[in-house]
């Protein structure tokens, strides 16, 4: 990937022995031949203003060309962030590609308590976005696809969550991971399953099916936030 051999070349000339590592994670992460959308962990050793400034071009440039923004952040932070991040590290931690330097990811570790607590917190912040997405934009069905679509991606990212917590297998497909996450949590699969299929195989929805699933919706996101609490590792 030329973009990212540049990227790279450009941090290093800049951060020089700063530099520790650069992770590439998410669905990405393994694409050798990835044109963009890849997301990157930068750690540094140390990380100050002045960091921050000397490698702003080479990230602009970078999210240019259409990839998400870097995750920057200094060793200190990286060993400190296991227990509010149990989400994000859990999925780091399953799916990377070390790009350069130290491979810090052996020694992510993933506590269940703090990773359940965040699944919970995740849900809670879903519900009041519904709600609010629910009143903003019940009128336009344009506006309704694209907040379902965001409500999809974020309730797969707590299902493998749920699934890790449960020691379960993570299947890639989004259909599979939410089959499998039904084990554990009771919620429509018809409704998810749907969900997923306009999110990631190109299906729509009829004006019939959008107005049960908005409704069907919130009343699965209130169950799952119960069931969630409920749980104990």
């Amino acid at each position: 990937m030329k973009n990212l051999d540049k990227f790279i070349d450009e941090l290093k000339d800049n951060l020089g022995d700063n530099l520790l590592s650069v992770i590439a994670f998410g669905s990405q992460a393994n694409v050798e031949d990835a044109k963009n959308n890849l997301n990157l962990m930068i750690v540094t050793n140390q990380l100050t203003a002045e960091n921050l400034y000397a490698i702003s071009k080479p990230v602009q440039k970078w999210v240019k060309d259409k990839n998400p923004i870097p995750v920057i952040m200094n060793r200190d932070e990286w060993y400190s962030s296991f227990d509010v991040y149990a989400v994000e590290y859990a999925d780091i931690k399953e799916n990377y590609r070390l790009i350069y330097g130290e491979d810090l990811v052996p020694s992510i570790c993933i506590n269940k308590y703090f990773l359940r607590l965040q699944c919970e917190a995740e849900l809670k912040n879903l519900l009041l976005k519904y709600k609010n997405s629910f009143l903003m934009n019940i009128k336009s069905d344009r506006e309704m696809k694209k907040v379902l679509d965001n409500v999809i991606k974020t309730l797969l990212i707590i299902f493998r969550s749920v699934l890790r917590l449960h020691d379960s297998a993570v299947p890639y497909r989004a259909v599979d991971i939410i089959e499998f996450t039904s084990n554990y949590l009771s919620f429509n699969k018809i409704v998810m399953s749907k969900l997923a299929r306009v999110k990631y195989e190109n299906e729509d929805y009829t004006k019939q099916e959008l107005i049960f699933i908005e409704a069907e919706l919130l009343k699965d996101i209130q169950s799952m936030l119960k069931q969630v609490d409920a749980m104990h590792f």
